[in-house]
């Protein structure tokens, strides 16, 4: 009898335990993914990066959409790569510092630093009309950020959907 309750106590245990894993497996996401922070916040280092010098979709739209040289390219290519070593190390170095306000201040600012250091050397290499056919993308660009910003959970409101205390 003893062996048959221990037996039956053990199963009820290990079935337990299995609906537990399962149900942790198995639990739904918030909408938008699983391990996303809330919209709204503080941007994260790359987001930030993204944003402010977008190297991947501005170097497409020079070389795709623009009527740019294969000269300019190749020069404009040495300036992007620059660029994009620079912000690399500097989004490397912000992801150490998680959401410290004087990293991201930091950031925003060496980032801006580049940007205006690449626009610089741009003005060489571009056309006027090119640089200004670049200058309306880039803005373009920027309000469709803005635009999917204001579209995520939350709005774009600081704190997101959460309750304000």
């Amino acid at each position: 009898m003893k062996k048959k309750c221990l037996s039956i106590t053990i199963s009820a245990i290990f079935c337990l335990a299995l609906i537990l894993t399962f149900q942790e497996f198995t639990q739904a996401q918030a909408p938008g993914g699983g391990n996303r922070p809330m919209a709204g916040g503080a941007p994260s280092g790359i987001m930030m990066a993204m944003q402010i010098l977008p190297l991947e979709s501005e170097w497409t739209q020079i070389s795709f959409a623009m009527d740019v040289s294969d000269d300019a390219l190749i020069k404009a290519r040495k300036a992007f790569k620059d660029a994009w070593t620079k912000r690399k190390a500097i989004t490397d170095k912000a992801e150490s510092a998680g959401d410290d306000a004087d990293a991201r201040r930091a950031m925003r600012t060496d980032l801006e630093k580049i940007k205006t250091e690449l626009d610089t050397k741009l003005k060489g290499i571009l056309t006027p009309k090119q640089m200004e056919d670049l200058a309306k993308w880039e803005k373009e660009n920027q309000n469709r950020f803005r635009q999917r910003q204001s579209n995520a959970p939350g709005g774009g409101q600081p704190g997101g959907n959460r309750p304000q205390r």
